[in-house]
């Protein structure tokens, strides 16, 4: 299958998506870093079962019981919904000390900010992922420009409302926002919203290809290489 059928842009196509978008919106565990590489979100999940164990609820019949993410949408509304998001928070913030940069992902931010504005949209917790970007001096790219998971979990990805959020704040109109996200519940919320989605995969991740192209995503780039080749020594305008 040529990189083409399989629907990954060659570097002038990528150029060209790029230069188009006046605003990236990056997903965070992903594109930007492997937030559970020493802190697994498994162990998370665990504490969350507990609590709800330890108030007389079954955590029974949940999709993936090793999810936090999963088991805080079951939830949402829930009495105990609160707790489990301090939960999920809290290990969420322990996690990103030790978060694992994604390869080039670093040099890929500080070219894109140079010329286009970015913000992060995210199912993690803000506060979690400004202690990661401020931890890689990576913050003063984003500032305050960081929209994450809110109080309300119904209202995490696939639903829209980070990216609208997003959209509203940098004042860009959707169609010109560009969105790099690695799952399918990002290429959703982006088309919900309006945004330009472009699907992004590990540099070992065919299958994550596959689920991405057949969630949507037109485009879907392979690791950080290509991206970082796209940009070259900038996009030039239309960051003013």
């Amino acid at each position: 299958m040529t990189p083409t059928e399989a629907g990954q842009p060659g570097i002038s196509r990528l150029r060209s998506i790029l230069t188009r978008a006046e605003c990236v919106l990056f997903d965070f565990d992903g594109p930007i870093c492997d937030l559970f590489a020493r802190h697994p979100a498994a162990a998370i999940a665990r504490r969350m079962r507990e609590r709800l164990v330890a108030g007389g609820v079954s955590p029974a019949g949940l999709h993936r019981p090793d999810d936090p993410h999963g088991m805080l949408r079951h939830f949402a509304g829930h009495e105990l919904a609160a707790e489990l998001e301090g939960l999920l928070s809290q290990g969420e913030e322990i996690a990103a000390v030790s978060a694992r940069p994604t390869p080039g992902a670093e040099d890929f931010v500080r070219l894109v900010a140079g010329s286009r504005l970015v913000a992060v949209t995210t199912n993690n917790s803000p506060v979690a992922v400004q202690k990661y970007l401020e931890s890689r001096d990576l913050g003063r790219y984003f500032g305050v420009d960081i929209f994450g998971r809110t109080a309300d979990a119904t209202l995490m990805k696939p639903h829209p409302d980070c990216l609208l959020r997003a959209v509203d704040a940098m004042g860009v109109p959707a169609e010109r926002c560009l969105m790099l996200g690695d799952s399918a519940p990002d290429a959703e919320a982006a088309a919900r919203a309006g945004v330009p989605f472009l699907g992004y995969a590990e540099s070992d991740g065919q299958d994550r290809v596959a689920r991405l192209i057949e969630a949507g995503a037109e485009w879907v780039v392979v690791g950080m290489s290509p991206l970082l080749a796209a940009v070259g020594g900038g996009l030039g305008p239309p960051r003013e």
